[in-house]
């Protein structure tokens, strides 16, 4: 019997849960995911999907994703950073608010995928075949004929 680590399920305080990781492009269109059990630490998940995508010109993510690991990284790859600081860092790099407007593109990707309710709810118990439902998820949602347009913010 696999354990539910290699399952990609952890507990948290709601219970037994995954974590979705996904990277979009301007459009909001999913271009990698990485699937992890729900206890696991954002940021450690970034690696795996920066690892899938090619160059990346704009990097927009929200606090959890604030660690001076993942920005040495990003710098590395010639990539601007927007990410706004935790309140415990004492002295906070630079965040361009007006491009951090332009994350909602992922927040509506997740809103999407979302309505999909074997994905909602996870009901695949394997952690492969799940990923497999994502990934299709994922193609059914990016090929959508009424599409946004690319964000003004990026």
């Amino acid at each position: 019997m696999e354990s539910k680590r290699v399952q990609a399920i952890g507990r948290t305080h709601g219970g037994l849960t995954s974590k979705i990781v996904a990277a979009c492009d301007r459009n909001g269109r999913i271009a990698a995911i990485s699937l992890a059990a729900g206890n696991r630490s954002e940021v450690k998940l970034a690696d795996g999907v920066l690892d899938q995508i090619g160059p990346v010109g704009r990097f927009l993510a929200d606090k959890a994703y604030d660690a001076r690991a993942l920005r040495n990284r990003l710098a590395a790859l010639g990539a601007e950073t927007v990410i706004p600081s935790r309140r415990s860092v004492k002295r906070p790099p630079p965040c361009d608010y007006d491009a951090y407007k332009g994350r909602h593109l992922v927040e509506n990707a997740f809103a999407d995928i979302k309505q999909f309710r074997g994905i909602a709810t996870r009901y695949c118990k394997l952690a492969l075949t799940f990923t497999e439902m994502l990934s299709l998820v994922c193609f059914a949602v990016n090929t959508r004929t009424s599409r946004r347009g690319p964000s003004p913010y990026l």
